[in-house]
């Protein structure tokens, strides 16, 4: 028999159809508009399923790990992925426990995979103690959450987190012109770094050494991916990907080299919802 949860989403996905047609969001073919990528691959899902995973991801080698939200009635999921074949393996529904939620926690964005556990961003209803969520990579289970402090908290949104050597990456998700920082230690705020281009509608990111990628959702159709040289602050676009003319939102990315030959993977998110997987040349 379906859970209740289940029921719940096939309801909010005729909803988002429903709003899709109307808004023209179909998703259709990605493709690479600018720079140097190459697609090699693409799994689509139907709304029912992506909202599970819509927000955010993350990739292992093995497998991805989607965060997936639906604010206004506080679902939130996470789920796991086999990344070679698309096919979805397990799905933990409501997965925020109810006194998280009755702190106003309502939205998982963009997250990242460290030492055996899922980092996720994480958004308060009314935006004012982003947080981030912590689970267990192996069973998806909820295992705690810490505050962003509070001279790193900006306008309060926090759409993604990345993690390298024991810190915590973030940043708000309009007006970037700095990446801020958390210490894994003791979750105090270890400062920002300045970057020479201000983002907007930063929805994910990544690292590679001292690169940092980000994914954003500044233009309509085209969704372009910068890469940020911590040494520097330099920020330049890598490349940007399309979905044929449509109306959808990018959301979050992961970065890891498959045997496919795929490195980097993001989400698209319209009247279905994709990942889609480039080769980017950064690993030849």
């Amino acid at each position: 028999m379906p859970s209740v949860s289940y029921a719940v989403r096939k309801a909010l996905a005729l909803l988002f159809s429903l709003i899709s047609v109307i808004g023209n969001s179909f998703s259709g073919e990605p493709y690479v508009a600018e720079g140097n990528a190459l697609l090699i691959n693409s799994y689509t899902y139907s709304l029912e399923d992506g909202m599970c995973f819509g927000q955010g991801l993350a990739c292992d080698g093995e497998y991805f790990y989607g965060f997936g939200a639906f604010k206004a009635f506080n679902f939130n999921a996470v789920t796991k992925i086999d990344a070679d074949t698309g096919e979805i393996l397990e799905i933990n529904e409501m997965c925020l426990p109810a006194e998280v939620m009755l702190k106003g926690y309502s939205h998982l964005g963009d997250g990242c995979i460290y030492s055996g556990r899922l980092y996720v961003a994480m958004e308060d209803f009314g935006f004012r103690n982003p947080a981030v969520a912590v689970f267990d990579s192996g069973t998806l289970e909820f295992k705690d959450y810490f505050l962003v402090p509070a001279e790193g908290r900006g306008n309060g949104r926090i759409p993604w987190c990345a993690i390298k050597d024991g810190i915590l990456y973030y940043t708000q998700s309009n007006d970037v012109d700095e990446i801020r920082m958390i210490s894994l230690e003791d979750y105090s705020y270890a400062g920002a770094v300045k970057i020479n281009k201000t983002l907007y509608k930063v929805q994910g990111g990544e690292f590679v050494g001292d690169k940092l990628y980000l994914v954003t959702n500044s233009e309509k159709y085209d969704k372009p991916v910068y890469e940020i040289d911590f040494n520097t602050g330099e920020v330049n676009l890598l490349f940007s990907h399309s979905t044929s003319k449509t109306d959808t939102e990018g959301e979050g990315i992961a970065i890891c080299p498959l045997d496919s030959g795929a490195d980097f993977h993001i989400l698209d998110v319209g009247a279905n919802v994709r990942i889609s997987s480039f080769k980017s040349g950064l690993s030849e």
